[in-house]
């Protein structure tokens, strides 16, 4: 077994005033603000120039990551780092800016492409980075990894080192969520609980990261709504903030499954962000894999709050599937169908490509292309689980 966490924790509403000292302690001379064109804007960036400023410390903004990051964006990133010669990275944002800002320090540090940093170990660390999440979802800013996608294969690339790809700090301040929409605090919740579901039964968890991801899904089962429907309440932005970092923590050293091998799949087929993706696949690997582990997903439930003390195992872990999926729409998120661009036709080769996704032989069962069509169809058409 082994457990890896490379990374600094700083938390607390107001820790983002503390980014100038915590650059500092580096003794770099200039930094990179990578973060994207709407975040630029707000005031969270604007504290972050003006704490280095302060300190005599040279910042440049780097504002072109996107949702769902490219192999060529990073590339281009890189380059402009090294034109700056900047020494250290800050990142500001979600998942995506994050892990753009990760490819981007490894590029510019081993001298090759972002492609070729798929899927093998990374030569050299990446520049110093710090990220600064402003969602609670992906759990990006403790993991070592980075999802890109390959624009010429059309598929996420991995980009992994627990060693050489692990942030230096997670600057982790709850108040950056207060001005989150509802929708984006539902999808990010679902991804964040998604982790913690998958890190828990995959096939590589560990006493380590089960912990971790059991711990976080009581918080997101009794955080999520509260943050969803409250701007105010800094309690549950605060636990739902510390929860996406725990499950990132524990979904790193196990690995996830189905659910990100379908997710991922239809998210470069259609351009579904990964929260909102990870939503639409959950209640329905869940049931697949329920068959069979019904103790584990006793114990979810246990966790979440579903559990009933006088049911069995398999009424309990019904009962974990059936929570996921009220919860899900309680938070109006968006069903398959409702994409317009989703072609039941489409189905078979994505069950192809999920099929054959590393993350699939993970998973906590044995999942074939045919499971994944049962899965995509069940999905379409919105199946209510013992509702």
């Amino acid at each position: 077994m082994e457990f890896s966490l490379k990374t600094k924790l700083v938390t607390g509403y107001g820790c983002l005033k503390k980014i100038g000292e915590i650059v500092q302690s580096f003794g770099v001379k200039k930094v990179l603000l990578c973060t994207d064109a709407f975040l630029l804007q707000t005031p969270a960036a604007h504290t972050i120039q003006r704490e280095l400023e302060e300190r005599g410390i040279g910042c440049v903004v780097y504002d072109q990551p996107q949702s769902e990051p490219t192999d060529v964006q990073c590339d281009e990133g890189a380059k402009f780092c090294k034109e700056q010669e900047v020494e250290l990275i800050v990142a500001l944002g979600g998942g995506s800016v994050m892990d753009q800002a990760k490819a981007m320090s490894a590029i510019v540090t081993n001298g090759l492409s972002c492609c070729q940093l798929d899927n093998v170990s990374i030569p050299k660390r990446m520049l110093p980075l710090i990220c600064i999440p402003t969602t609670a979802g992906t759990g990006s800013e403790v993991t070592f990894v980075a999802v890109i996608t390959n624009t010429k294969a059309q598929y996420k690339m991995t980009i992994m080192d627990s060693d050489h790809l692990s942030p230096d700090i997670a600057l982790c301040d709850p108040a950056l969520l207060a001005t989150l929409p509802p929708r984006l605090i539902a999808s990010c919740g679902i991804d964040a609980l998604t982790h913690a579901i998958e890190a828990h039964t995959s096939v590589l968890a560990n006493p380590f990261s089960s912990a971790l991801a059991l711990h976080a899904m009581e918080m997101i089962s009794k955080n999520l709504k509260r943050c969803w429907s409250s701007h105010s309440d800094m309690q549950a932005q605060e636990a739902m903030l510390l929860a996406s970092t725990m499950a990132g923590a524990a979904f790193i050293n196990s690995d996830v499954g189905a659910v990100h091998a379908i997710a991922e799949t239809v998210g470069v087929a259609y351009h579904i962000p990964h929260g909102t993706a990870n939503s639409l696949f959950l209640p329905y690997v869940m049931e697949f894999n329920r068959r069979g582990n019904e103790h584990c997903y006793a114990q979810i439930a246990e966790r979440l709050g579903g559990a009933c003390k006088d049911s069995d195992d398999v009424e309990n872990s019904r009962r974990a599937v059936c929570f996921v999926q009220e919860l899900i729409e309680k938070l109006e998120i968006p069903h398959f169908s409702d994409f317009s661009q989703v072609n039941p036709d489409d189905f078979e080769i994505l069950a192809e490509r999920a099929a054959s996704n590393p993350m699939s032989y993970d998973n906590q069962k044995p999942i074939g292309k045919e499971d994944y069509i049962q899965i995509l169809e069940d999905a379409y058409q919105n199946k209510k689980i013992y509702l």
